[in-house]
């Protein structure tokens, strides 16, 4: 049988080992990618995972390939920064950094599931690759 000293020295070097172990997880953290790796959006046809790794790099794929606005952009930006739209129907503030409010018509902007799937859409059937018209059930998973 252990002696009750054994049993609390036991709980003492458990609770031990658990602060080091989490002081050494918060502070070696892992560096975050430069670019992201998947990103997954909620659709009303199900989930979409999109794998921006494989399309940046295996595809070889230029930023400008997907990310288009603004054009004289030194970074690319998310998609949500413009195609965010509010609800009341006015113009987000990151599109009026470009877009002059008279000469902007907020209808003719996408919303951000409708630019997503118009890009990764148009660009799959213009390059006969990927997920085509008939298969949305390759990219949209429930």
């Amino acid at each position: 049988m252990t002696s009750k000293n054994e049993v609390k020295l036991a709980y003492v070097l458990a609770g031990i080992f658990l602060v080091v172990g989490v002081l050494c997880y918060a502070a070696f953290s892992a560096t975050p990618p430069e670019e992201p790796i998947r990103l997954a959006l909620q659709a009303s046809t199900g989930r979409v995972v999109f794998d921006h790794q494989t399309h940046a790099q295996d595809y070889g794929l230029e930023c400008g390939a997907c990310h288009h606005h603004p054009m004289d952009a030194s970074e690319t930006q998310s998609c949500g920064v413009c195609h965010n739209l509010p609800e009341d129907g006015s113009a987000p503030s990151s599109c009026l950094d470009c877009h002059d409010p008279e000469d902007f018509d907020i209808s003719t902007v996408p919303n951000r599931a409708d630019a997503f799937h118009g890009q990764c859409a148009g660009c799959h059937l213009n390059n006969g690759a990927g997920p085509m018209k008939d298969d949305c059930g390759l990219c949209h998973v429930r």
